[in-house]
């Protein structure tokens, strides 16, 4: 189990992120704090590259491509982009998860050895992997380890 320390590097979960982006509930107070903890520098949080074209192609159904475009900006901004190369796919494949998209995923959380991946998908993850946290999971364990980190 990771200990809390300021700077820990967090992997944010597709999921999370779209929680944020579309103001889903019950689930976007929660993914919103986990991104705000990034953004004010209390948290390294990394996304994967696929992440990334997954939200694009989901905004601009909604916001068309420059609302999507603007989006990606800030994403960008605020985390750091885990690329996927050939190595990786070949280590998600062999990994052999239900669901490849996770598989991967999970590589690239291994590839830059963040302490916790934070997802609403506990459950399509191996027991084994880097540890995974739902966001909520996640701020209760700051909480308790730091005082200072922002309730709300």
């Amino acid at each position: 189990m990771s200990v809390w320390r300021r700077n820990m590097k967090v992997f944010i979960d597709t999921n999370v992120i779209l929680d944020v982006l579309a103001q889903r509930e019950p689930f976007f107070r929660d993914s919103a704090r986990v991104w705000k903890l990034v953004e004010k520098g209390y948290l390294k949080g990394y996304l994967s590259a696929t992440s990334l074209t997954d939200i694009f192609f989901i905004l601009k159904k909604h916001l068309g491509q420059d609302g999507a475009y603007e989006n990606l900006g800030k994403l960008m901004l605020v985390f750091g982009v885990v690329s996927v190369a050939e190595a990786d796919i070949k280590r998600a494949r062999k990994l052999g998860l239900r669901d490849f998209e996770d598989a991967l995923q999970l590589t690239c959380a291994r590839k830059v050895a963040v302490d916790f991946l934070i997802t609403r998908n506990k459950q399509d993850y191996p027991m084994e992997a880097a540890e995974t946290i739902t966001p909520t999971e996640f701020l209760i364990k700051c909480q308790q380890r730091d005082k200072t980190i922002p309730a709300k």
